[in-house]
């Protein structure tokens, strides 16, 4: 069943493989810039960039999450996955490991782009990249849109609309910044961590904040994530196909 879901999702090609070039066009672009900028960027520097790169990437996982949790619902073909007796809970598991696995895959070309680029650019012992700079950089490309892509299904599931899965799915991942300035302007700057664009940039980097410790941003997310599919699979349980 998961290499089935794998199938749907990366079936919709639009979509799947826009997040793909998209992904990969802005880590050559991003290459293409601190090689001229520096003439000879050492292999540290463009891994540490690989946070900043994912904003691109992380915007069309939105869109092939919202996707992969409204599309079966707009289309009515839920009803016949429900017939074949696997349990919703089960469909919804899979599915949501379906888009977290989906979403990884995209992000595959653009990685090994910068892990290629960051080793043939070193130029000294200061600079080459060690295995842990490579994992560290590899989750911080990762972090934010595996987290959003969960997100944006979990909404998919809630709403039953393409269009309105996408656009709310959008206008969260947008506005949760926006959302996030106030809350620290208004209220906190420690309250401001515990929300989801922040913890997860926190997560993204692995590193202590100092308003609240790694473990705390670690929670705040999984919060979150639980929060939205839950109210997704609430939806799932619920509906009658």
């Amino acid at each position: 069943m998961l290499a089935a879901e794998l199938r749907r999702i990366t079936g919709r090609r639009g979509s799947y493989w826009s997040a793909i070039l998209i992904g990969l066009a802005t880590v050559v672009t991003m290459i293409i810039v601190r090689l001229t900028q520096n003439g000879d960027a050492g292999g540290t520097e463009l891994l540490d960039a690989m946070d900043p790169v994912s904003i691109p990437a992380t915007l069309m996982a939105v869109i092939v999450g919202a996707l992969a949790g409204s599309y079966d619902m707009a289309q009515g073909t839920m009803r016949y996955l429900v017939m074949t007796g696997v349990p919703r809970r089960r469909l919804y598991a899979i599915r949501a490991l379906g888009t977290a696995i989906a979403t990884v895959i995209a992000c595959v070309p653009a990685i090994v782009v910068v892990l290629v680029a960051a080793y043939v650019c070193r130029h000294s012992s200061f600079n080459d990249p060690t295995a842990s700079a490579d994992l560290g950089a590899v989750w911080a490309y990762l972090a934010n849109p595996i987290v959003f892509a969960l997100v944006s299904m979990a909404i998919g599931s809630l709403l039953h609309s393409n269009g309105a899965a996408i656009g709310v799915s959008l206008g969260l991942s947008l506005g949760g910044v926006i959302i996030t300035g106030l809350v620290e302007h208004y209220l906190s700057k420690t309250a401001s961590d515990y929300l989801l664009p922040t913890a997860t940039d926190i997560v993204a980097q692995l590193r202590h904040h100092d308003n609240i410790p790694l473990g705390a941003a670690f929670a705040a997310v999984a919060a979150w994530l639980a929060v939205f599919l839950g109210a997704g699979l609430v939806r799932t349980l619920r509906d009658e196909y």
